[in-house]
């Protein structure tokens, strides 16, 4: 009798969708019955398997996913495919209001995460990477994926979700929610450890809001560019910076511009 808490259960009797995004999470074993499984060289046959089946049910959204798990594998087993990038899904920035396509482009031992968008079809390099090895699998690309709209909300807001592709929409929103329950706890957080810097930032009417990254990190108005951008500012060591005006300090700093501009 099989123990359906083992892995075969789940691998034998899931649905063709399910089996496919088994094998992009990159299982060391992958049960095509019982104590019988299949290793990493024997998957690109498998899969192969399941896109005849996909095309024979005219499940062509489950083809392309197919392809996308085929080609993340010949990466990592270093098998020959017939293209360097894997699509992972398309949002919509809701600043920009523009459709963003996500890729994955392999370049020597690492997959680099590219994105292009309506405006411009050409490849942009959003400077975060995987290093590929044998355990790789699609939860790394998912937490690399919330690494970078983690770093970019502050400037551009978390996306809307458009398309699935080797990410699934359930994926992404898992994503979205991982980041916005970080934020509210860190919000929570900078409102306790609010420091008299906070205050004076207040009273010149800088409007300092938490930002959500960390319990010190907090954003203001910048008065070196007359609020059309924020200033960082930390209260950990009660510090403001700002990367457009080239500008930083302490609260002592602040004042002396202040009372120079009202002169």
């Amino acid at each position: 009798m099989i123990d359906q808490n083992h892995p075969m259960w789940d691998h034998i009797n899931a649905s063709l969708k399910e089996k496919v995004d088994i094998l992009a999470e990159n299982p060391y074993r992958f049960y095509i019955g019982q104590n019988v499984w299949a290793l990493r060289n024997s998957r690109q046959e498998i899969l192969e398997d399941y896109l005849k089946e996909a095309i024979t049910i005219e499940n062509y959204e489950l083809c392309q996913k197919i392809k996308e798990v085929k080609t993340f594998l010949s990466f990592i087993n270093n098998h020959k495919t017939s293209r360097d990038y894997i699509f992972i899904l398309e949002t919509e920035e809701t600043m920009w209001d523009v459709d963003v396509r996500y890729y994955l482009k392999k370049e020597d031992n690492l997959l680099k995460l590219y994105t292009t968008n309506d405006t411009n079809e050409e490849f942009h390099n959003c400077n975060a990477s995987l290093e590929i090895n044998d355990y790789l699998s699609k939860k790394d690309i998912i937490e690399l994926l919330e690494d970078y709209y983690e770093k970019w909300r502050t400037y551009g807001g978390l996306p809307r979700f458009r398309k699935e592709g080797l990410v699934y929409e359930k994926e992404f929103y898992t994503i979205i929610d991982s980041i916005n329950k970080k934020k509210d706890h860190y919000i929570k957080k900078a409102k306790e450890l609010k420091t008299p810097f906070i205050d004076y930032l207040e009273k010149v009417n800088l409007n300092p809001i938490p930002d959500g990254k960390n319990e010190y990190q907090w954003l203001a108005k910048c008065p070196y560019s007359k609020g059309k951008h924020h200033i960082m500012v930390s209260t950990k060591n009660d510090t403001y910076g700002c990367g457009w005006c080239k500008k930083k300090g302490n609260q002592r700093d602040l004042e002396n511009y202040l009372k120079t501009r009202e002169l």
